[in-house]
């Protein structure tokens, strides 16, 4: 029996691009344009007195979906795009950006985009992956903060969305903004998700956080001593060497397989990815306080060579900690502990107000940040059956990386097959 509340799903919406003259209406016999109602049941509330009406809101024109490449989006289309995430915090991060849907579809060619249209208007805005009929988020694993865009106003009935684009389920590993009737009905489960709220004095940030954490506020000393027995310590905010952010990767990848984890640099599109971002910057780069989503690499030097890296993305002063790495020749000196200090006594001077660790509960979070929200995990599907399953498949998963001997299973398995877990990323 489906629930009253998702066969009248209620909207308010404020969007501005308009479709092309006749689309999503039809004329009755006297000329007069009717809207064609689709088969899902997105609609917008009407209004008396103030109030909303729910039993007026199932006659009002119902939301249409169409799916579109990337590529096929047109200027206003993206402007659109722009517009929905403007004065939300749950789409602040640059994963929700244009700018990185279209690293992702230079690198692997395959993204899509839900356009919801009521009106004559862009309402909503989901860019994916699809495969067969489950979509995956834009980016795929890669993604830290993924989200259907609408406006703030704007209730979204996920069964609607699926059935128009014949897709059997979402799966989604860092929904931000998932309310509880969502959450409980899709069984998803909260992740933490960490951030560093510097402010407008970033160096006062750091002092704070030296104080409350041996780590930080121990490291100056491991860095002079660098400096004495390595050779001269410099840090670059902003570095846009090629060669440095291949050596980066690559200590990375060297990382992953010393610590038995899934390499996320072995599919190609990765690397094309993380290429794409580094390079191509746009017109307003220089200024990480306004600029769009882009790539920063950020370094420290010791003897005029590198001895640590970090890339991630900026938007419009908010960085997102993605790829920390580090010489492990030089491990004594905790050079990715130095460059994270340097990032952020440098982050004021440079216009950067936040830096957004992401999901997941690794212990370095928890000491260089001061904000933890949540996000959701979870798969959304129209199939009850297909919950459930995934449900319980989440529960063995979550059971097997708590067991005491984790790492010598993860170990074990990583030895035996390398590409475990390598369909996140497809």
């Amino acid at each position: 029996m489906p629930d009253t509340v998702s066969e009248i799903s209620t909207t308010r919406f404020a969007a501005s691009h308009a479709l092309p003259s006749g689309q999503g209406e039809s004329r009755d016999p006297s000329g007069n344009h009717q809207p064609t109602v689709p088969a899902g049941r997105w609609t917008a509330p009407s209004v008396d007195n103030g109030q909303t009406s729910l039993i007026a809101a199932a006659t009002t024109k119902p939301i249409a979906v169409r799916c579109l490449s990337l590529d096929e989006l047109d200027s206003q289309a993206v402007e659109s795009w722009s517009q929905l995430r403007e004065g939300r915090s749950e789409f602040q991060s640059p994963f929700f950006s244009h700018r990185f849907a279209q690293a992702v579809q230079r690198a692997r060619g395959d993204v899509q985009v839900a356009v919801a249209s009521q009106r004559n208007r862009i309402v909503g805005l989901l860019p994916f992956h699809r495969r067969g009929r489950v979509a995956y988020p834009v980016g795929r694993f890669f993604n830290d903060a993924h989200q259907l865009i609408t406006a703030s106003d704007a209730t979204v009935d996920w069964i609607d969305l699926l059935r128009q684009l014949s897709l059997r389920s979402f799966d989604a590993h860092a929904m931000t903004g998932v309310n509880d009737r969502d959450r409980d009905r899709f069984r998803m489960r909260t992740v933490q998700s960490f951030a560093c709220e510097l402010g407008d004095d970033s160096r006062d940030y750091l002092n704070r956080l030296g104080r409350d954490h041996k780590t930080i506020g121990r490291q100056p000393q491991k860095t002079r001593k660098m400096q004495r027995e390595v050779g001269t310590v410099r840090w670059e905010l902003d570095c846009r060497e090629p060669a440095v952010l291949d050596q980066v990767i690559a200590w990375k990848r060297d990382q992953y397989r010393r610590t038995h984890i899934l390499d996320l640099f072995k599919p190609d599109w990765t690397r094309r990815m993380i290429g794409d971002l580094h390079s191509n910057l746009g017109s307003d780069a220089a200024d990480l306080g306004r600029c769009s989503s882009r790539g920063l690499l950020s370094v420290l030097w010791v003897d005029g060579r590198p001895a640590a890296g970090h890339f991630g993305m900026i938007e419009s002063g908010r960085l997102h900690y993605w790829f920390p790495a580090y010489d492990p020749a030089l491990g004594r000196y905790s050079p990715g502990t130095a460059l994270f200090r340097g990032i952020i006594e440098a982050a004021s001077d440079h216009g950067i107000t936040m830096i957004d660790m992401g999901y997941g509960e690794q212990p370095y979070k928890r000491k260089q940040t001061d904000t933890v929200t949540e996000v959701s995990a979870g798969c959304i599907s129209r199939c009850k059956v297909h919950r459930t399953y995934r449900f319980l498949e989440r529960m063995l998963v979550h059971a097997a990386q708590s067991i005491p001997m984790k790492e010598s299973v993860k170990r074990i398995v990583r030895a035996t097959t390398p590409d475990a877990g390598i369909g996140k990323l497809r």
